[in-house]
């Protein structure tokens, strides 16, 4: 469970902001959702609105998303536990 989250973070524009990427990593981080959060918690801290609404919309998808992740590898446990 920990590698998915953490390839997700680590492609992601943590430490600087989206505009500053170049080359391959700035084609990944665009389609990373994680990016969409970042920038939105970035810009809510200072004092900005930019990419809230869409961080709105984005955390109750990813959290659904991730609770049939979970569902699903909890049944597939069961069934191989047997």
């Amino acid at each position: 469970m920990q590698l998915p989250i953490f390839l997700m973070i680590f492609l992601a524009p943590v430490f600087v902001p989206l505009d500053l990427l170049r080359a391959w990593i700035h084609a990944v981080a665009t389609v990373n959702p994680f990016t969409h959060l970042l920038e939105a918690a970035r810009s809510l801290l200072a004092g900005g609105t930019t990419g809230v609404a869409f961080a709105f919309v984005l955390v109750p998808v990813l959290a659904a998303l991730f609770a049939l992740w979970a569902v699903r590898g909890l049944k597939s446990a069961e069934a191989a536990g047997g």
